[in-house]
């Protein structure tokens, strides 16, 4: 890795003076770097920084100039590939003291912050700072990285084969969050939420998290974690979380490292979802926002590479997701698996992301442990002074390959023939310390022995430990806790009453707040029955709310809806302000939080799960836009949504709306891809709902929160719904004793043919029945399409065992539901002694989009579709029935 050259390393007093004599006589006599700076200089002319001297003056413009630029001449790399800057035998002691604090091996970048107040902050924090960490400090750092190098040692040894994505080269990297934690305990923080990558995790959790060290390394001999019956696959080590308790000092810290998997950055959001979560919660209680810390690590190439980490960057200063600021460290190997730098990225540093959120980046060399205490000290700092991110760059080297059976020296031959001789950073902070008289010689050796023989003894001890417990977690998800019954359906009725109470709080609008007419009437038309989509979630809100449950609804437009039908904000037309009808309901009530999101799918989606994962006693709903659009977030469904109970015994409750239905939108605005969904369905992991009246929403809502169990549900939302005049519900329909339905069936006393289908398809097909006039057609609506409710279905067709079945769709007949339950319906026919098991399907024709484009062809695909449904049936009816008296004595 090269360094740019910089007018920085080669500049005294009075050769900047003639220099700029030159410029303003000839700016081409100058070096064309030179050159820049003066013009700038003479185009701020009087301009003056923080010291009040003016711009114009030479050498105050060099000491600007090394606050703003002097990262990128600083000594960050810890294998010296580039030259160390050089300053000028005869240049005065100020210019020479700021060359040691920006061109040193830490380095603080702030020219990009556009608030001058934050910049002078930062930089006389900065340049107060002891420069020297305190003893006590500088000796638990030293033990700290003899105890990662013995770590890393002795798993190398006994599990050379093993992945662990070792720390070795970035060792500093435990004294540093080590540091950060016992600031921040300091500091006032009582709780911290930490999100990492796999490089060094096993020793973070060892060595500063709190993991046991025998459940770690039972876990490195291959033990599983958890004792769960059924047993569950589970993950590797280096992906599994901890929670723990830290003490530092009399100061108590609550630490939850969470789970991730190998889709690096993908933990961001989650993580900061959960910290946002727990402040609520604090909020709740009377504290403040900042006694909950984020703490996010991140690796060089994905941390420039991937794209949630920008989306989860712009969270930090969104009203609806800030966390109080997050504390960043990036674990800068200088290289991406065999990814050069300058194939990874085309910024100076990886850190470049952050100045678009105006954060701090500190720069520190890896080899220099008391610049890291100095970074940690100054990140913490900066956080709980303004409540914003900071990010900490930490530049080192990876000893190993990607991981320990990787050969590296196949592609970096040249850095890993310095890597090999490069003594670790704990053999040169040792002798640093002896040579201060910081530590002895043989306090060194005790230090490392000490270590050395406390790992030893829990690998042993390793070998007889069995995990205790499950895995499920306690405290606010104790009562949530699988106990091995079915879980009991909730009585989700309300009685009319309070419904009517409800609906005319959500119908009020206070007395001078100029409304918009036509919102004005949509408002007023809440307290009229029956209901229609939006009332009936408002109402579920509404119940839900003044039970004493915190409702969060997020996504991009949800406030008016992306269909403008919810209004959930009223917004005077003349000044302005906000009023939300759910947090004005009249009596006791839970917190309302619905909010406009960035337009991100990826970060907003996994900040809500972490959101869920924290809060079992709320209702968090996250809204696509439109279905399709989910798919932005993909890693988030598969890696954690619908997999994270199974791999890490991690239950959520989140509910996500996806707005599904062809309407020839074309085919990014039609399916929620409802074959993923159910593809990826198994051991009761998810529930996924096709809700066809306001009524059965209604009830699927409050079911989501009064169950004793918690699943992530996937709901299929509709657009044409909102607004049909068929799809609406009574207020009887949400009375006691009414309750969600998994199928909602239509029909006579005879049946003849099963139509089975769900959503928006059914009012058609009902519409096509009756406008052929045949009663012995069922329509059968799959309200609930996981888990299948094959107990409703069975007896559907144990009640009508001579009749067809038909499986009608919308979608292509590769897609959409039919290929999941083709199999699974003709096994239920079939054990409920139907004459003709097999179930025929209705769909489009097989298809890769999932939708077209044009309203004719769509209307006329959709009629096909509607006919071949009921194919065969008129003509069937007048077959079998015998000629009317009438028409027999006509002929």
């Amino acid at each position: 890795m090269s360094r740019p050259s910089s007018p920085l390393n080669a500049a005294g007093a009075a050769y900047l003076e003639a220099l700029q004599e030159r410029f303003r006589d000839d700016p081409a006599s100058v070096d064309v770097s030179w050159r820049a700076v003066f013009q700038i200089l003479d185009e701020l002319g009087a301009a003056t920084p923080a010291s009040g001297a003016p711009l114009s003056d030479p050498l105050v413009a060099l000491h600007e100039e090394i606050r703003q630029r002097g990262h990128a001449a600083a000594d960050l790399d810890p294998l010296g590939r580039t030259a160390r800057p050089a300053g000028q035998a005869s240049e005065d002691a100020e210019t020479a003291r700021l060359r040691r604090l920006y061109q040193g091996t830490l380095t603080l970048e702030t020219a990009h912050i556009d608030d001058s107040a934050l910049r002078s902050w930062l930089r006389d924090a900065y340049e107060s700072a002891d420069v020297v960490p305190p003893a006590e400090a500088r000796r638990r750092a030293l033990s700290l990285l003899s105890a990662a190098e013995e770590f890393e040692k002795l798993l190398g040894t006994r599990y050379p084969t093993k992945k662990r994505f070792g720390a070795e080269g970035m060792e500093t990297l435990i004294p540093l969050l080590d540091r950060i934690l016992a600031a921040a305990a300091a500091a006032g923080v009582t709780a911290v939420q930490v999100g990492t990558m796999h490089r060094g995790r096993l020793s973070l959790m060892a060595n500063v998290l709190g993991k046991p060290l025998v459940e770690l390394f039972a876990g490195i001999k291959g033990m599983h974690p958890f004792l769960a019956d059924p047993p569950v696959p589970a993950d590797v080590p280096y992906h599994m979380g901890v929670e723990s308790s830290l003490s530092f000092d009399d100061r108590t810290l609550a630490l939850t490292l969470s789970p991730n998997p190998s889709h690096l950055e993908a933990i961001n959001p989650v993580t900061l979802g959960r910290a946002r979560a727990r402040q609520d919660l604090v909020r709740e209680q009377g504290g403040e926002a900042h006694r909950v810390l984020c703490v996010l690590l991140h690796t060089d190439a994905s941390v420039i590479g991937q794209g949630s980490v920008t989306e989860a960057l712009q969270l930090s200063g969104v009203a609806g997701f800030t966390v109080a600021g997050t504390i960043h460290i990036v674990v800068n190997n200088q290289i991406g698996f065999t990814t050069e730098r300058d194939e990874a990225r085309t910024s100076l540093h990886c850190t470049g992301l952050w100045k678009a959120v105006d954060s701090p980046i500190l720069h520190v060399n890896a080899d220099d442990p008391d610049a890291a205490l100095r970074a940690a000290d100054l990140a913490v700092a900066f956080r709980q002074a303004h409540g914003r991110d900071a990010v900490i760059d930490l530049v080192g080297y990876r000893r190993n390959g990607h991981n320990e059976i990787d050969e590296p020296r196949f592609t970096q031959p040249l850095d890993y023939t310095a890597i090999d001789t490069h003594p670790p950073a704990r053999a040169l902070y040792a002798k640093r310390l002896v040579a201060e008289g910081v530590v002895g010689d043989g306090a060194v050796e005790g230090l490392a022995a000490g270590h050395k023989a406390h790992f030893q003894e829990a690998l042993a001890a390793a070998a007889d430990h069995r995990p205790n417990h499950d895995g499920f977690p306690g405290g606010r998800w104790a009562p949530f806790a699988p106990n091995g019954s079915a879980s009991i359906e909730p009585d989700t009725g309300i009685a009319a009453e309070r419904l009517r109470s409800l609906l005319a709080a959500l119908a009020a609008i206070p007395d001078g707040l100029a409304v918009d007419r036509k919102v004005e009437r949509v408002i007023r038309r809440r307290a009229e029955e029956p209901l229609d989509w939006a009332t009936g979630e408002a109402l579920a809100f509404a119940t839900l709310l003044t039970d004493g449950t915190p409702v969060r609804l997020t996504g991009q437009d949800v406030v008016r809806g992306a269909f403008s039908h919810r209004h959930f904000a009223l917004t005077d037309a003349v000044t302005g302000r906000r009023h939300v009808s759910l947090n004005h309901l009249g009596v006791p009530q839970a917190r309302f939080d619905v909010v406009n999101s960035p337009l991100s799918e990826y970060a907003v989606l996994g900040f809500e799960y972490g959101y869920s994962l924290e809060r079992p006693d709320a209702l968090v709903i996250w809204e696509a836009q439109f279905g399709d659009f989910a798919n932005g977030a993909q890693i988030l469904i598969d890696q954690f949504i619908v997999s994270a109970e199974d791999k890490w015994r991690q239950p959520s409750g989140l509910v996500i709306l996806l707005p599904h239905g062809l309407e020839g939108q074309g085919p990014e605005h039609s399916s929620a891809r409802p074959e993923r969904f159910l593809q990826m369905a198994a051991r009761d992991n998810i529930r996924i709902a096709h809700p066809s009246t306001p009524a059965n929403y209604f009830h699927l809502l409050r079911r989501q929160m009064l169950r004793r169990d918690r699943k992530p549900l996937v709901v299929l939302s509709p657009k044409t719904l909102l607004r049909l005049p068929a799809a609406v519900s009574a207020l009887a329909d949400l009375a006691p004793g009414t309750g969600f339905q998994p199928i909602v069936v239509t029909a006579g006393e005879q049946v003849r043919r099963i139509l089975l289908c769900s959503g928006k398809l059914a009012y058609e097909l009902e519409r096509e029945r009756a406008a052929l006039g045949t009663d012995d057609v069922a329509v059968v609506r799959l309200e609930m399409l996981y888990p299948l409710p094959e107990a409703e279905l069975s007896a559907l067709f144990r009640r009508w065992p001579d009749a067809s079945c038909l499986w009608a769709q919308e979608e292509p007949v590769n897609l959409g539901a039919w290929t999941y339950l083709d199999r699974r319906l003709e096994a239920l026919r079939e054990a409920a002694g139907c004459a003709e098991p097999r179930v025929a399907c209705v769909a489009r024709a097989e298809a890769a989009s999932p939708a077209g484009s044009f309203h004719g062809d769509h209307d006329a695909d959709q009629r096909r579709l509607v006919e071949q449904a009921f194919a065969g049936i008129v003509a069937a009816a007048n077959a079998a029935s015998p000629p009317s008296r009438g028409k027999a004595a006509a002929e």
